[in-house]
């Protein structure tokens, strides 16, 4: 067998090298096994390749990328005042590594060629296609999938943001490749479909970042356009957007934290058969108002229900969510007795409706984006209402919880924190000095500027951001639109999820901050900064 020839062998290393990125991006929305796989294999090739002196020279001339590797610099200085750094080397260091390893990867590394650099492109946003066709399929022919299923490899706040990236990157590619008008429509109408399905997951924060986007795209387009008609034209078709997209919001607030006293003063204590009534006025669950838990005959309902519905009162609806508690809060939602008569004013539809899972008569007929936005308010009416203290009324206030022993965590460490590693500690010091019944479990902050905050201070935050903002104005990365939209996505959703803590957030994060600052100019055969051959 003849010999593998210097030329042979760096051709197998760039082989290598281009389907580990790959099955990376792929992966994103997939499997973070598979993830870590493939960065294994660029670390493994990359050390392989040798020529390590050399490369290091390179890298240490990239003052860019060297800035953003210093950024994992910041958690290992932390180790240094931790009261755990094992878990901090386990936890932190570990699911940040892409931070420190993939600079210098991809900056030391032969870039692909134009026509490879659009593959990734169109590999990524072909992965988070097929996984949203998967997540649709599975909520079809699954019986008792939930909405949480749509996205049904990694939790909807990380797949929010790919699908957010993923649909805007399709026509600026397109762009970039002077597509033709069908293409541009085919384009446009994927686009369509990966918007239509962020609200489909009812993925909040990425809803959230989609509106941030949005409002960031007419303040350009309003300072481009010379005319000022125009100009009004645009910022009053943002207005009207806005009005049209927050009203239910509001209607929805007002439902969840409406107090209905009717009958409370003289509760009935029997039944018209003659039954007695049960009555928890000491609960403050509602719907529409009114009390959930009075007016109850449970030996009524329950033989009612079971001349209308093939399903167990005591069981699931289809949704997974216990029958008879939703039943009772369906029936408080039409202030009907929880008896044979109230359930004897229920229509066939509203038997269905509560067998599907729904809580209230008007949700049956709202978008599913402004049911969980239903749930998240009322969660937050039942949160004010037990004094601040328990916080499993919904994921919001669950958050709401999280935020605030983040701060009474940072007020008792404010310059350099709590040490890497010591997230735990600071949040459980936060929920005992708050008095919240998440006092004792292992719950990180919730949102990314209070977790850096926790585990190094405001030091540690001031260096992140320094050290980010070099690595954009250095590289220059900054003028290209589509690295605005992929940052503003994730700096969005870090207020509501500490994604860089996470290998699912950590590595779209890191890998596009790279990628738009080293591969995408190179689209347009643009030279590219520091580009590398070796």
């Amino acid at each position: 067998m003849p010999a593998i020839t210097p030329s042979g062998r760096k051709q197998v290393h760039s082989l290598i090298y281009f389907l580990s990125l790959c099955v990376l991006v792929m992966a994103m929305p997939y499997s973070r096994y598979i993830a870590t796989l493939s960065l294994i294999f660029l670390i493994v090739n990359w050390v392989s390749e040798g020529n390590l002196g050399n490369r290091l020279k390179v890298f240490a001339a990239d003052r860019a990328a060297l800035a953003f590797t210093l950024m994992y610099a910041v958690n290992l200085a932390g180790l240094a005042w931790s009261d755990n750094p094992g878990f901090g080397i386990s936890n932190d260091l570990l699911h940040k590594s892409p931070t420190l390893f993939l600079p210098l990867i991809l900056v030391t590394t032969p870039l692909p060629g134009p026509r490879r650099i659009k593959i990734l492109i169109w590999l990524f946003i072909g992965a988070v296609t097929a996984v949203s066709f998967a997540g649709l399929l599975i909520r079809i022919i699954k019986p008792m999938a939930t909405w949480r299923d749509a996205s049904p490899f990694i939790p909807g706040v990380y797949y929010g943001n790919l699908l957010l990236l993923a649909a805007f990157q399709v026509p600026l590619l397109l762009r970039k490749m002077k597509a033709g008008k069908k293409a541009l429509l085919a384009g446009a109408a994927l686009s369509a479909w990966l918007i239509f399905f962020l609200f489909y997951t009812r993925t909040l924060t990425g809803i959230a970042s989609l509106a941030g986007v949005i409002l960031y795209i007419h303040i350009i387009l309003i300072a481009r356009i010379r005319s000022l008609a125009l100009k009004g034209s645009i910022a009053l078709a943002a207005i009207i957007l806005l009005a049209i997209a927050t009203k239910p919001v509001i209607d929805i607030y007002r439902e969840t934290h409406h107090e209905s006293e009717n009958g409370i003063i003289s509760l009935k204590t029997h039944t018209a058969a003659g039954n007695p009534y049960s009555h928890d006025t000491t609960s403050v669950l509602r719907e529409n108002g009114n009390l959930v838990y009075i007016d109850i005959c449970d030996l009524e309902l329950s033989e009612a229900w079971a001349g209308r519905s093939s399903l167990d009162y005591e069981g699931l609806t289809t949704e997974s969510t216990h029958l008879k508690s939703v039943l009772l809060r369906y029936m408080a939602s039409r202030n009907l007795t929880k008896d044979a008569e109230g359930l004897g004013m229920l229509s066939d539809e509203d038997i269905e409706a509560v067998e599907n899972g729904f809580t209230n008569y008007l949700n049956v007929s709202r978008p599913g984006v402004y049911v969980r936005i239903y749930e998240e308010l009322r969660g937050l009416y039942l949160y004010r209402e037990v004094g601040y203290q328990h916080g499993l009324a919904s994921s919001f206030t669950e958050r709401i919880d999280q935020w605030r022993a983040a701060l009474q965590a940072f007020r008792a460490k404010p310059w350099f924190g709590w040490g890497t590693g010591s997230i735990f500690t600071a949040m459980n010091y936060g929920f005992e000095k708050n008095g919240s019944i998440l006092a004792g479990s292992e719950m990180k902050s919730h949102n990314q500027y209070l977790y850096i905050m926790i585990n190094t201070g405001i030091a540690g935050l001031v260096s992140y951001i320094i050290l980010y903002t070099f690595f954009v104005i250095r590289s220059g990365v900054g003028r290209e639109v589509m690295f605005k939209i992929f940052l503003l996505t994730f700096l969005i959703n870090f207020l509501a999820n500490n994604s860089y803590e996470s290998q699912l957030g950590q590595n779209p994060f890191v890998f596009f901050s790279l990628f738009y600052c080293y591969f995408y100019p190179f689209i347009e055969g643009k030279t590219l900064k520091d580009a590398v051959s070796t």
